[in-house]
C-alpha cells in the first residue's frame, strides 16, 4: 500500500499528474533525508559510508535526483500543492536491532550496487560486517534515518 502512495505523490509533484488528488485532498510524505546520516553512540563511521552508499545507489541505479528529498517542499509548490506542515523526526534504537537493520538495509542494495558501479561486492559485505560487528561493540544506541516529514495538500477549488 505505502508503495502505491508514494507512486501517486511522485506521479503527481513529479509529472504534474493529479487525476489522484481531488481539490482540499491531502497528502503526508515523510522521506528520509540524506544528510545527517543515521548516528550512534560511540560514533561509528560505517553508519555514514553506508548511508552514502544507499543514496549513490539510489542516484545511479534509479534515477532519484540528487537532493531531491531537500527539495521536497519546493517540488510540491511548484506542482500547485499548498505545504501545510514541515517536520522532521528520528527515532533511536538498541544497538542490536538498529545495526541489525542497516546491515539487512545496505545489504538489499547489493545487487544494485555492484550493477550500477557505485561498490564492489566486497565493499558491501565489508560495510554489512562492520554494522553486524557494532552490534555487540558497546553502542549506547543507533538512530534510525532522519525523516523530513511533509503535509500538503491540494487547493479548493474556486
Amino acid at each position: 500500500m505505502a508503495k502505491a502512495i508514494a507512486e501517486r505523490v511522485r506521479r503527481y509533484i513529479l509529472d504534474g499528474s493529479d487525476e489522484d488528488l481531488r481539490p482540499g485532498g491531502w497528502v503526508v510524505a515523510q522521506e528520509a533525508l540524506r544528510n545527517p546520516p543515521p548516528r550512534s553512540y560511540p560514533h561509528l563511521d560505517a553508519l555514514g559510508a553506508y548511508w552514502d552508499l544507499l543514496h549513490q545507489v539510489m542516484e545511479r541505479a534509479a534515477g532519484v535526483r540528487h537532493g531531491a528529498v531537500d527539495g521536497l517542499a519546493a517540488s510540491a509548490r511548484a506542482a500547485g500543492l499548498e505545504v501545510v506542515a514541515v517536520d522532521g523526526s528520528f527515532g533511536v534504537l538498541d544497538p542490536g536491532l538498529g545495526f541489525g537493520l542497516h546491515a539487512a538495509t545496505v545489504l538489499a542494495a547489493k545487487e544494485r550496487a555492484v550493477a550500477s558501479g557505485v561498490a564492489s561486492g566486497q565493499q558491501i559485505d565489508d560495510l554489512v560486517n562492520d554494522l553486524h560487528a557494532a552490534k555487540d561493540g558497546g553502542y549506547e544506541w543507533v538512530s534510525m534515518p532522519f525523516f523530513l516529514d511533509l503535509t500538503l495538500r491540494k487547493p479548493a477549488a474556486a
